[in-house]
Formats: C-alpha cells, structure tokens, sequence
C-alpha cells in the first residue's frame, strides 16, 4: 500500500510541476505573441486558467502526502503528548472529509457541465473540473494514509 501512495504522491507533484512548466510556456508566448507580434491568442489565458486549476488542486493533494502543508502546531506543542496526537488526528480526519467532499462536489459538479464547451478552448468545461475530484480523492487517501500512520505509531509506543 505504501508503494502505491508513493507513486499517487509522485504522480500529484509531477502533474503540478507539468502544469508550472506549461503555463509558464504559454503565458510567455502570449505576451510575445501580443507585444511583438500585436496578435494574442485567445485560448492562452483560459488553458492557463484550466492548468492552474491542476497546479493547484494536485499541489494540495501533494502536500497532504507528503505532510508540508500549512498548519499551526503552537497548540498542539503547548498541550501533553496525547491531546496533542488527538489533535493531531482530529486534523487529519477533518483533512479527510474535506478531500471526500471536494471529490463528491467534484463529480457532480463534473458531470452537470461536461456537455457545456469553454469557448476559447472548444473542449468540454468538465476538464477544466476534473482536478476538483480526483485531487479531492487523493487528498482523502492521503488523510486516512496519515492517520493510519498516526494510530500505528501511538499503539506501537503504548
């Protein structure tokens, strides 16, 4: 199971650093495209909009795996050992049903708008919410992956 989280942690980063990369490539061709040449492409703007989207959204699924995102452990550090793992895994639980909700709301949001096109692009505006619910199941993976990781750990130092 390990090995399998590893290649979905891997894989979250690798799409984000794709989506840095393009967008990187594309919003320098739209600027060169509109102040050397006066002729902006009109799709740029909006496939830079959908790849941020996947930067963000695999970024945060990332994070949760890989355990550096934002969180404040000034409580945690202040209480004894125990209350601050039942903090530290009433986080992870909240975590979890947040990544869970994201991909139910994800899907149906999903599905509502795959027959409605981005016009800019010509594809359908589903893709552009794709992210919401496949990061939003890995982020509940990730989750139950830590507090699983979390309640070893307690029982093996009981």
């Amino acid at each position: 199971m390990k090995t399998l989280l590893d290649i979905l942690g891997r894989l979250s980063l690798f799409i984000s650093a794709i989506c840095v990369i393009s967008m990187t490539a594309i919003i320098t061709y739209q600027v060169v495209a509109r102040y050397i040449f006066n002729d902006s492409p009109a799709w740029s703007e909006r496939l830079s909009l959908v790849l941020l989207a996947y930067l963000v959204f695999f970024g945060a699924a990332s994070g949760v795996y890989q355990k550096f995102h934002i969180r404040i452990d000034a409580l945690r550090n202040a209480v004894p050992d125990w209350l601050g793992r039942g903090f530290e895994a009433l986080a992870h639980v909240a975590v979890a049903i947040a990544g869970l909700i994201m991909m139910v709301a994800g899907t149906q949001l999903t599905t509502a708008l795959w027959d409605f096109a981005i016009p800019a692009l010509g594809v359908p505006r589903g893709i552009a919410l794709l992210p919401l619910m496949f990061a939003g199941g890995l982020i509940c993976l990730f989750s139950v992956a830590n507090l699983a990781e979390l309640m070893t750990s307690d029982s093996s130092k009981a």
